[in-house]
């Protein structure tokens, strides 16, 4: 398993799947968006991946990161993300973002990691069918 850390994640690389955990009580601003983007780049090696989000129960993302990390370059790659939830707020602002920013690929929330690791590989899955 690769492993890369940045100021405000620890992202972990294995079988197409990239964890990208959010550290605890970390306010993720649009600075940090390019370093956690080169951060991918590099520990996925450009290759299609699955995303599993994991943040810690009281870290946020401000507007100005959500608005910098929506754009399809920094979505090139990604077949599906899945988002772990663990309070009504983190649910309240991922919808919100789910549904203004326009993901650019197939997104969705889960209560654990074992369905949203479950979810995720059926979506590699029918991207890989052919």
């Amino acid at each position: 398993m690769k492993v890369v850390n940045t100021k405000t994640l620890k992202l972990s690389f294995q079988n197409h799947l990239l964890t990208c955990e959010i550290l605890k009580d970390v306010e993720i601003e649009a600075v940090h968006t390019e370093e956690n983007y080169l951060a991918t780049l590099e520990i996925t090696g450009g290759e299609k991946f699955l995303c599993l989000v994991i943040p810690s129960p009281f870290s946020t993302v401000s507007t100005e990161a959500q608005k910098a990390s929506m754009t399809p370059e920094k979505y090139e790659n990604v077949v599906a993300q899945a988002i772990i939830i663990h309070s009504l707020a983190q649910r309240i602002v991922a919808n919100f973002m789910i549904k203004f920013f326009k993901y650019p690929c197939p997104c969705r929330l889960f209560d654990g990691k074992e369905e949203a690791v479950k979810w995720l590989y059926g979506e590699w899955e029918k991207e890989n069918r052919g």
